[in-house]
């Protein structure tokens, strides 16, 4: 078994040197296109430490371009670099620079010399197979694609859009038969060398030029001219995200690899030094393919596309964002607080609770304007701003990039009122890791003590108890929300008790021995304020006390009676 490779490679060339000597030495040709892209430096030392490998031979240099058919050109130039030089091939294997072996070399050429006649090559036929699983299928072969699409995204797809309005098609030649499938394949060097010589080739590289990523393409459809023994199958394993771009192996991938029934594995990371030692090294034991389990070995990576497309707890990526079924997730993998009304009870609860040991309490971090993290700090860990155009920017990956770079502190919580930015509200009731403190209506305290006119405090009025019912009735319709809600009137009248319970989401320990509370705020103008809105028709659930005449009580002493300071207990 005479087995020859060609590898792309167009950086990382140190490690393409390295599988070239391994090949070499392995008794395989290789034929080696680097690409014109490549740090010229690092390619004039992998030409002098490969100058001594005769059976490695270097192709035309192409500039290649993702999903252009640059590609294709560079993988025929290696072809012909290869058949040049050896006659006597009977399989060439494609890799590319960033490829390992899985199995030993020797377990590769025994299993190609039981199947002597088969080309591996994954080749579906668009029409009865969606090997695409988004975007562009048929239309890879009927319409132009003259630009570069990572280059010129928004004209290239503008250039899609007018050929489709205008029903403009390209006719296929007959000697096409359009299929897709990998890029990696294992031909036979009779079937790889006809598609090389084709007399038909530069009609065909006319055509493929124009396609749709020809590399999945169009040695996939040629192949269906020259042989009859296509078994649709890539040796090569590689796994891809939910944006096309592949997976790649770590070192502690390694333990895992008898499980895969390919013989290759793309794509490496170039700093995994123990899966370079390892596979490339002679002598290896073989891996059994009976004892394969392809369908555990894919499970890794299906698992983890699945949390790159759906999320899981506390782990956003920005290619997740646009996702609809994402708006209901929850944004943190830990719990914590969320305090609702106690900087309208208490003016300063913010710094008395930094004063307090075991307890670790945020302002309000989705205040609108220009907000602070603590000790008036506008940035804090992970480099997070507290630029309010960030935050509105995306509130919920916000949050979640807020929550993580707490991530060494103790449970947390932070403040939230009617008055904050309002857009992470549905995100945090569907969290099942908030628990929420809230005292309903404490925004008429504001109201109450503001100077503005009554007019526009009605305003205010209105807009904040809707927010406030909006917040409600998400909690009554999430089973697994966790909240305790206490009236303004019992708030007022046991300020202890709601101070104890909102410290409780940050450490339920924290509350262990009485604490002399934070000032309340000036109520005077509060029951007076709500008779007012009442004439007006806006129903609120506080009920402001009867009015009495004024009296100052007296103890049996004669002097004003003094209201004892009130404790957390």
């Amino acid at each position: 078994m005479r087995l020859g490779f060609i590898i792309l490679a167009h950086k990382d060339l140190h490690r393409v040197t390295e599988l070239a000597m391994f090949l070499s030495k392995s008794d395989c040709p290789v034929g080696l296109h680097i690409d014109q892209n490549a740090d010229p430096a690092a390619y004039t030392k992998l030409l002098k430490d490969l100058s001594a490998f005769d059976n490695v031979h270097f192709a035309k240099r192409e500039k290649c371009g993702w999903g252009q058919f640059s590609i294709v050109k560079a993988t025929l130039n290696a072809a012909e670099a290869l058949f040049e030089h050896h006659d006597d091939l009977d399989r060439v294997f494609l890799a590319s620079g960033s490829c390992l072996p899985a199995r030993p070399l020797k377990q590769l050429k025994a299993f190609l010399a039981r199947h002597p006649n088969v080309d591996f090559i994954e080749s579906f036929s668009p029409s009865d197979a969606k090997w695409v699983k988004d975007g562009l299928d048929r239309e890879r072969f009927t319409l132009f694609f003259p630009l570069s699409w990572r280059k010129h995204r928004y004209a290239f797809d503008r250039l899609v859009d007018i050929q489709r309005r205008f029903g403009i098609k390209r006719a296929v030649p007959q000697n096409v038969r359009p299929h897709m499938g990998s890029q990696w394949w294992c031909l036979t060097a009779k079937t790889l060398r006809n598609i090389v010589e084709d007399p038909k080739r530069v009609e065909n590289d006319r055509y493929f030029s124009k396609t749709w990523i020809p590399d999945e393409s169009y040695f996939q459809s040629l192949a269906r001219n020259h042989t009859d023994h296509i078994r649709p199958q890539s040796l090569t394993f590689a796994s891809f995200d939910a944006q096309g771009k592949p997976f790649l192996f770590y070192d502690d991938h390694l333990p895992d690899l008898p499980k895969t029934d390919a013989f290759f594995i793309r794509k490496v990371w170039p700093g995994a030094n123990k899966m370079y030692t390892f596979l490339l090294k002679n002598n290896r034991t073989n891996y059994p393919l009976s004892a394969s389990d392809s369908i555990a070995f894919r499970k890794f990576f299906d698992d983890a596309r699945s949390l790159s497309e759906t999320g899981n707890e506390g782990r956003i990526l920005q290619g997740r964002f646009p996702l609809a079924h994402m708006q209901a997730s929850g944004v943190s993998n830990r719990d914590f607080g969320v305090l609702i009304g106690m900087g309208a009870l208490f003016p300063d609860f913010s710094n008395w609770a930094d004063k307090l040991n075991g307890v670790n309490v945020y302002g309000n971090i989705f205040r609108r304007g220009l907000s602070k993290f603590k000790n008036g700090s506008y940035i804090t860990i992970g480099n997070l701003t507290a630029d309010n155009r960030l935050r509105n920017y995306n509130p919920k990956g916000y949050l979640a990039n807020f929550l993580a770079s707490k991530e060494g502190e103790q449970q947390l919580a932070f403040q939230f009122d009617v008055t904050d930015v309002q857009k992470i509200l549905p995100h945090i009731t569907a969290d099942d890791h908030a628990s929420f403190v809230v005292i309903r209506e404490s925004w008429l305290i504001l109201l109450a003590s503001s100077q503005e006119s009554f007019k526009a405090k009605l305003a205010k009025a209105r807009v904040y108890q809707g927010r406030e019912m909006k917040m409600l009735k998400a909690f009554e319709a999430d089973q697994n929300a966790r909240y305790t809600i206490f009236t303004l009137d019992d708030a007022l009248k046991a300020p202890g008790l709601v101070l104890q319970t909102a410290l409780k989401t940050s450490n339920p320990l924290a509350v262990s021995k009485p604490i002399a509370l934070p000032v309340l705020r000036d109520t005077s103008k509060l029951d007076s304020f709500v008779r007012k809105l009442a004439k007006t028709g806006l129903d609120v659930s506080y009920k402001p006390k009867r009015k009495k005449k004024k009296s100052r009580a007296k103890n049996v002493a004669g002097e004003v009676s003094q209201v004892r300071p009130y404790v957390v207990k």
